[in-house]
């Protein structure tokens, strides 16, 4: 093996280096070391005579390598290889030892000691070098595209200088408009431009660029590939509006009824769901704020119903629209039954009583629309578009709410659906077990003629099993939906219920419903605490009887709802709780009296609620003449015959896939009480909806199981922004009085007015944004709204990417020393920004947001949050005392007798102008600059008073301000962490990119082709920014501007003997470089992607994983030659 030539050559670098290790000594040692032919110092290397000197010895002295024995080899390597290769020697065989950050700056009052330990560096870096490979970089094609992240200032400056250089460029915004920050700046500093007439126009030419490609609400969703190739996976937000159709008008705005706050004020104003975020936006388009979540009222509901809508609509007094959200666009025909006798969830699940402990009133404004519809228009409508006929027969066997909706959904799919029923009315449980004081029967007809009209079938007084078996229609129809309701009265297993007097609580209201008058007694129990309980005992009680409720748990856990039980009390009905009949005493077959037993509460049951236990000794005989049982009622199913295939489960329901709602039976489903147990009416108008999806995904020959019916049953954890709360209280709906009621059937709830159901409407909070209530669809003549338009993916492939996210403000709630963000009158720089500004929410008139008034008296405090490693960050924020500097000043311009008051700990005005500009405000404006820390702040009755120290006087400053002004630290962009991820970056501490080297390399990252521009990097001010964006572009032009880029071959390997296919090198490699082949089970290195870490060569167990040029057998012989006096 040929013995190696090698040259070390060592710098004095001034007196860096020699000021501390012995130079000379150190060259002359370093001719003794093994493979070493020659060694020489010189007082600058690097410089054109050190240079010139290694290139000479090279060639005369025949070097295969040599070390520099010098500082910074990140930028050093570079220019010593670009030596090497002048003098003909491959440029890996070039090896930097260290001996400035190594040696002489960590020993520099140790000289013997340095000079020992830079001998050891150079002996390390010589063995290494002498196992070296001649390497030869690799080429790679160049895509000659750009992405630009992010469409601030920094991002649209890049974009336009690549795209003037001749290439296609992709600007990538979040926001719905490009423009940064900058653009919601009111004058900028020093020469107080307005931003917007500087800005707008450079944004008109990005938009209108024939090279760049604008893609704003978008966000980069993948980043794969490599330097001059990049795949990227933009995820473009849908904006609900066609953009190619939207012509900028506004109509859509002003229709709309949904308020939040504005992000381009910062909170100060509102702005409407469908929104632009400022007049001159780029696009000049509209955007629908809709979350990807439904609002909460929307997700409870079983029926899917959206009450965010039609309260939307119904607060813009768009009534005819908001009933068409429920009767229309759901299909929903019962919008007067549920008003009336819904459980409403949606309520339950409402976020105004987070607020003021009452939710929306949902239920009750739905009722109002279906009875406005009826005085309005005298009959009830509903208009759904039915689909061409199906060829598909589907029977439903019960015509209550269950069976009712599935046939409106099925029927809506172009099926021949017939209901079957034993009662000569549809309607079912609604139509017989509720009484008319709760539900008028015309209301509820009229609503059920709505499914009729849809060309439904109806078979009435038709008994299944009886009239007809079910196997027939099993036969004869594609598929079949059971929604019996469950009639069948639940006993209570005592003596003497046999007795004349005793009977069933539906039984009753049954015979009531029919125009049947049945005899009662003076004295009537009602034993039971649920809805039909508190029915039955106040329609008793208007037929002239005395009537208790017997029930064994206490109120609270009574399963009625609160407002039934409320009302039975107000007309008169007695309770007896903690009571259970334990035997019913008769004479001559007629009930006389009831004996009852005392109760209390023990440990919870499966229902959740404690269970009663009997007090031993506490019986009692009261005498009542009449008493209805309502203790739960079961489906009767003797219908289902065993040859029928459907199976029942233990408790007498028919058992069902939960999901789906099919039977054991494949062409039967089934939903409602005959599966469940009584439930309530929308529940089971749920499982009617739910069942009819089945169905129709069957008859459609899909897989229903796979697209899980349960789709309907969502979840929703939306809140509302309290602070757009309308004050409004909720206010109960107005009722018939106690005196004109208890005597008749009259309904007894009366309705509200028009006035206040717009207010209780007003009472949304909009959890979700956009109620998609449609009334901008209506408004818009160009039809662009779109609401359907779905979110979609764009792939774009590029050569080069430049990231310009920008920056956001340390929020205030992270200072709770300055009120956390609860003090009206304290904001931050940002929102005074807004306010200053002619576009802003006052029209530039200077005042603060809890009440409107002109302040007299500002503070404004520096650095909150900068430098302040303890509460905030460590760094300068570099642009707060110059902003805040220029407010002062405007405030002055526009509030001439106003008071300023600049809180600072050192101004820092570092460039051109900026001293000036402090002095003008200083000597011209009289604003007052105090040096020191504002400790604290504390706000009473509107007025702000500061607790700070002076410094310079060393006195304690005590002042009342009307308004405070915060200069927060400038943070990164919180999707910048991510971003940095998906395009494997590295972060500072803080979360700001990195760059390459902090003088020489500030616009480049560590990862190939990726580049930084503006404040993505650190804080800086305008003039930086575009600066740094043009350096940007710049470097991005001069990589696009060849055809192949020639890359580095100092990268991983792997020794396909030795691989076991593990995987770990794959998983640790940040730049996704190593890949395991699928079939081979061996790792592969794209050599495009690897950056060189030697992470996977570090991890890689079996050792097969080699960095070039940096073996285990290379670091093995450094640390020999490191630890060889040791």
């Amino acid at each position: 093996m040929k013995k190696p030539r090698i040259g070390v050559f060592v710098c004095h670098c001034g007196l860096n280096i020699a000021g501390t290790v012995d130079v000379e000594r150190l060259a002359e040692e370093a001719r003794g070391i093994e493979g070493v032919v020659f060694a020489k110092s010189y007082i600058y290397m690097c410089s054109e005579p050190g240079q010139d000197l290694v290139v000479e010895t090279i060639k005369n002295e025949h070097l295969d390598g040599i070390v520099v024995a010098n500082c910074s080899p990140t930028l050093h390597e570079r220019t010593f290889r670009k030596t090497g290769q002048r003098a003909g020697l491959n440029p890996y065989r070039v090896e930097i030892a260290n001996i400035r950050e190594q040696v002489s700056w960590p020993h520099p009052k140790d000289k013997e000691q340095a000079t020992r330990k830079a001998l050891t560096v150079v002996r390390e870096t010589v063995r290494k070098l002498a196992l070296d490979r001649s390497l030869e970089p690799f080429q790679v094609p160049i895509t000659h595209k750009a992405l630009v992240i992010g469409g601030g200032v920094a991002g649209i400056q890049a974009a336009l200088d690549i795209a003037d250089g001749g290439h296609e460029v992709y600007l990538v915004e979040r926001r719905p408009t490009i423009g940064g920050n900058m653009l919601q700046l009111s004058e900028t500093f020093p020469t107080l431009d307005c931003p917007q007439c500087i800005m707008t126009p450079k944004m008109t030419e990005a938009a209108q660029h024939p090279n760049i490609h604008l893609l704003t609400y978008s966000d980069v969703e993948e980043v794969s590939g490599y330097i001059g190739n990049f795949d990227v996976k933009i995820h473009r937000k849908s904006p609900y509006i066609d953009w190619s159709k939207c012509n900028g008008c506004s109509d859509c705005a002003r229709v709309c009824p949904v308020e939040m706050k504005s992000e381009w004020d910062h909170g100060l104003s509102r702005r409407k769901a469908a929104y632009r975020p400022f007049a001159q936006a780029v696009p000049n388009k509209f955007t629908i704020d809709k979350s990807d979540q439904e609002a909460p009222c929307r997700a409870a509901c079983p029926v899917h119903l959206n009450a965010h809508g039609y309260v939307a609509a119904t607060s813009a007094k768009e009534y005819g629209q908001a009933l068409s959200i429920i009767r229309n666009d759901a299909s929903f025909p019962f919008a007067g039954v549920a008003g009336r006798i819904c459980t409403h969830p949606c309520q339950k699940a409402c976020s105004r009583k987070e607020i003021d402990s009452e939710s929306v009133t949902i239920k009750h404004i739905k009722r109002w629309l279906a009875d406005w519809e009826l005085r309005e228009k005298g009959e009830a409508g509903m208009e759904v578009e039915i689909a061409k006929p199906s060829g598909h027969k589907v029977a439903i066997v019960g015509a209550g709410p269950g069976g009712l909706q599935a046939a409106v959904d099925l029927a809506k799919a172009g099926h021949d659906v017939t209901i079957f029923d034993s009662q000569e009315k549809p309607g079912g449980m609604l139509l017989s077990g509720i009484p008319s004081f709760r539900l008028p029967k015309d209301v509820l007809q009229k609503e059920c003629e709505l499914v009729f009209k849809l060309g439904v079938g109806y078979k009435p007084n038709t008994t299944i099993g009886k009239d007809i078996p079910l196997k027939q229609l099993i036969k004869e129809y594609d598929a079949v939906y059971l929604s019996v309701g469950a009639y069948k009265e639940g006993k209570m297993n005592i003596p003497g219920e046999e007795l004349e007097g005793v009977a069933g609580g539906v039984q009753f209201l049954g015979a009531l419903n029919r125009g049947e008058k049945p005899r009662i007694g003076r004295k009537v129990a009602v034993v039971g605490g649920g809805n039909s309980a508190m029915d039955a005992a106040r329609s008793a009680l208007r037929m002239g009887s005395e009537v208790t409720v017997i029930y064994r748990r206490t109120e609270k856990e009574m399963p009625a709802i609160a407002d039934e039980v409320r009302a039975a009390r107000e007309e008169g009905v007695k309770f007896m709780l903690l009571t259970n009949p334990v035997r019913f005493n008769g004479e001559k077959g007629r009930l006389k009296s009831v004996e009852v037993i005392h109760m209390e509460l023990g440990e919870p049951d499966s229902s959740g609620r404690r269970r009663p236990v009997p007090l031993e000794g506490s019986e009692e005989i009261l005498e009542f003449d009449n008493v209805f049982l309502a203790v739960g009622e079961k489906p009767e199913l003797s219908f289902i015959a065993p040859d029928d295939g459907i199976f029942l489960t233990s408790w007498g329901t028919i058992a069902v896939d939960e999901e789906t709602l099919i039977t054991s039976n494949p062409k039967v489903f089934a939903g409602g009480d005959c599966v469940t147990g009584p439930a309530t009416f929308i529940d089971a108008a749920g499982a009617g909806r739910k069942a009819a999806r089945s169905i129709n995904l069957m008859l459609d020959g899909k897989d229903f199981a796979s697209n899980r019916a349960n789709e309907l049953s969502r979840k929703s954890d939306l809140m509302g922004d309290k602070d757009l709360a309308s004050p409004a209280l909720f206010k109960h709906m107005p009722e018939l009085a106690v005196a004109e009621r208890v005597s008749n059937f009259s309904e007894v709830e009366l309705g509200y007015s028009e006035e206040d159901i717009v207010e209780q409407a007003k009472r949304c909070i909009h959890c979700g944004g956009c109620s998609e209530c449609r009334l901008c669809e209506i408004a818009c003549e160009p039809k662009a709204v779109a609401h359907s338009l779905k979110h979609w993916t764009e792939e774009v492939n590029v050569g080069a990417i430049v990231v310009a996210t920008g920056f956001e403000l340390m929020p205030l709630d992270r200072m709770p020393e300055y009120g956390g963000g609860k003090f009206a009158n304290v904001i931050d720089a940002m929102q005074f920004e807004r306010i200053l500004c002619a576009s802003g929410p006052t029209a530039g008139e200077v005042r603060r947001p809890s009440d409107g008034k002109v302040p007299k008296k500002i503070a404004f405090i520096h650095c909150a949050g900068s430098r302040d490693p303890e509460h905030g960050v460590a760094y300068c924020s570099r642009v707060c005392c110059m902003y805040s500097i220029k407010q002062a000043m405007l405030y002055k311009h526009t509030v001439h007798d106003g008071e300023a008051y600049l809180f600072y700990i050192d101004i820092r005005s570092n460039g051109k102008r900026y001293e000036e500009f402090y002095a003008r405000t200083l000597e011209e404006e009289h604003a007052t600059f105090i040096r020191g820390k504002v400790s604290r702040l504390y706000e009473q009755n509107g007025t702000v008073t500061v607790y700070a120290e002076d410094t310079l006087s060393g006195q304690s400053v005590t002042l009342d301000a009307d308004l405070v002004v915060v200069a927060p630290a400038m943070l990164p962009s919180t999707a910048v962490q991510e971003l940095a991820s998906k395009l494997r970056l590295a972060t500072d501490e803080y979360g700001w990119i990195s760059e390459a080297h902090p003088k020489l390399r500030a616009v480049e990252t560590l990862t190939g082709g990726i580049f930084v521009a503006g404040v993505t990097q650190f804080p800086k001010d305008i003039t930086d920014t575009v600066s740094q964006a043009s350096g940007a572009a710049g470097k991005v032009l001069a990589m696009l501007s060849r055809e192949t880029l020639e890359r580095e071959p100092l990268i991983a390997e792997v020794d396909q003997d030795i691989c076991t296919g593990c995987g770990i090198c794959e998983a640790i490699c940040p730049y996704e470089a190593p890949k395991v082949d699928s079939i081979k089970k061996k790792a592969r290195v794209n050599e495009a992607l690897c950056e060189g870490c030697g992470a996977c060569a570090a991890a890689c167990p079996s050792h097969s994983v080699r960095l070039r040029n940096a073996s285990r057998t290379q670091l093995f012989a450094m640390i020999d030659e490191a630890t060889r006096e040791y």
